[in-house]
């Protein structure tokens, strides 16, 4: 294995550990993002369309970092409705 490998393996998981965070402290404190649900829902659309385009493209890196976009605004939209 080559050392540029464990360095983006290690970057994607300390990045993962982050996101996940995130969303553990927004259910924890039972708050979404400080945005009204509408704004997050067309933000999550655009969010994935530049990821489906940049995965599409080859671009991974990026497309993984909008993927996770949606993953946080997903889960911001949940909390606001379920605790909202």
């Amino acid at each position: 294995m080559s050392v540029g490998k464990v360095i983006v393996g290690l970057v994607a998981m300390v990045y993962l550990v982050i996101l996940l965070n995130i969303i553990f402290y927004m259910v924890q404190m039972e708050t979404g993002l400080a945005f009204p649900v509408w704004i997050q829902v067309v933000l999550g659309m655009c969010f994935l369309a530049i990821s489906v385009s940049n995965l599409k493209a080859k671009h991974y890196i990026f497309g993984s970092l909008f993927a996770s976009a949606v993953i946080l605004i997903g889960a911001s939209v949940v909390v606001t409705y379920v605790f909202g």
